[in-house]
């Protein structure tokens, strides 16, 4: 159910991209992340999720670039 997919974390986004992976199937791989604080970026990229630093919040620049990396756009 959709419900049990709703996931706020305030620890490491690494163990919380690991419990979506294992929640859903979706692979790393196929998975984007917006943050902006540059170590969370750093350490999920490590999982292979397409990984954005947003410092300034989140643009559509930011959004486009990740629809063009999935070859969305």
């Amino acid at each position: 159910h959709e419900e049990n997919l709703i996931e706020i974390s305030y620890q490491d986004k690494t163990r919380h991209f690991e419990s979506l992976n294992r929640k859903t199937g979706i692979p790393f791989e196929e998975m984007a992340f917006f943050d902006n604080e540059f170590w969370n970026v750093q350490s999920v990229s490590q999982l292979g999720v397409k990984c954005y630093h947003t410092p300034n919040g989140m643009t559509k620049e930011d959004w486009n670039a990740c629809l063009e990396e999935f070859g969305i756009m």
